[in-house]
């Protein structure tokens, strides 16, 4: 038997094995990528490993954050406007409790003056607190002056005594002087903080946009308080009214026309008070609506934008585990195939004899 020899015939198994051990680690790799996506459902775990998509990602995420920002502020001033509506709604009540109150006074005893004024002196008590309302530790009506308190006891007693001091010198021919007089005690005097301020808070709903929020407690934000015998103001003018309705006592039921012409002018203003309120909550209503409406137009644009990162930075579940399930049966087959490549001998390539 003649052996033909040639000289690639030793190098052929060798050479073949090396080429399959290059393939099966390249499918080696492959396997360890897609199990890695689908373990984290992320195409990479860096930048880097996204390539060219890594720069949608880069540029999309910061909008993201600051789109969360916004709604997350939008929510926080609703809240607080949530809050603001409900103490209007309960100073309206007050003031048309006292309102009603006043319209029985002209047929009513003596006695029930008293008890209108003892229940008077309880309400503004209430209306101090009410305007004094916090969420968590701000206070809602103190605008930018957050951190104190819009109504501090000295201010607001020292307010309302200047009234009822005024009211006790009520006579039957002075109604109109002490109508005057509590009405300039009212302007000319404060129950406000010394710190507090006229400018709302702003919050930020969108990319150099603010927006006023809530209402600083003496500033009428959405209406404006008007009429012959008022501050300019239905927080002060609430405040007289109660004040004066407190000041008031049974002896002065006999001091006609003096005391008519004061309760009339109190129930007038109550009257007004209650409208004005109203309006101003409905004011506070229609910004909640803005906001809201503005909130769904970033929840629009965050749930397109976290589309886009997500059709760069996600892998579909169902897809990757098809492909991973595919890769493992090619790299079970390359294993075989280097384990034949390895059995294989010079006596495989020579003829059978």
């Amino acid at each position: 038997m003649t052996i033909i020899s040639s000289p690639n015939a030793a190098a052929m198994p060798s050479g073949l094995l090396g080429l399959l051990t290059s393939d099966s680690q390249g499918v080696q790799n492959h396997v360890t990528q897609l199990s890695q996506q689908a373990s984290t459902g992320l195409v990479a775990q860096t930048y880097g490993g996204m390539g060219a998509a890594a720069q949608i990602s880069l540029d999309l995420r910061p909008q993201l954050s600051a789109i969360g920002a916004y709604t997350q502020n939008i929510s926080q001033a609703n809240t607080q406007l949530t809050a603001t509506s409900q103490v209007l709604t309960q100073l309206q009540q007050i003031a048309s409790t006292f309102s009603s109150g006043l319209l029985s006074i002209g047929s009513g005893t003596s006695q029930e003056v008293d008890t209108l004024a003892s229940q008077a002196s309880a309400a503004l008590t209430q209306v101090q607190s009410l305007l004094n309302t916090q969420l968590g530790d701000k206070y809602i009506f103190a605008g930018q002056d957050s951190s104190n308190a819009p109504l501090p006891n000295s201010q607001f007693n020292a307010y309302v005594q200047s009234i009822q001091s005024t009211v006790s010198g009520l006579t039957a021919g002075n109604g109109s002087t002490i109508i005057a007089s509590t009405l300039s005690a009212a302007m000319t005097n404060s129950p406000f903080s010394s710190t507090l301020g006229t400018a709302p808070e702003q919050v930020t709903v969108g990319p150099g946009v603010t927006t006023p929020v809530g209402i600083v407690a003496g500033q009428d934000a959405y209406v404006t308080q008007s009429g012959a015998s008022t501050t300019g103001s239905y927080v002060r003018d609430l405040i007289r009214s109660l004040a004066t309705i407190a000041g008031m006592n049974s002896s002065q039921t006999s001091l006609s026309p003096g005391f008519s012409a004061v309760v009339n002018d109190t129930l007038s203003n109550l009257q007004s008070e209650v409208t004005t309120i109203n309006n101003e909550n409905g004011g506070v209503g229609a910004a909640q609506q803005n906001l809201t409406a503005d909130q769904t137009s970033l929840t629009d644009m965050q749930t397109a934008l976290t589309t886009q990162v997500s059709n760069v930075e996600n892998v579909d579940a169902a897809s990757t585990a098809t492909a991973l399930s595919q890769a493992q049966t090619q790299l079970q087959i390359s294993y075989k195939l280097i384990a034949s490549a390895e059995s294989m001998s010079l006596v495989s390539y020579l003829p059978t004899p």
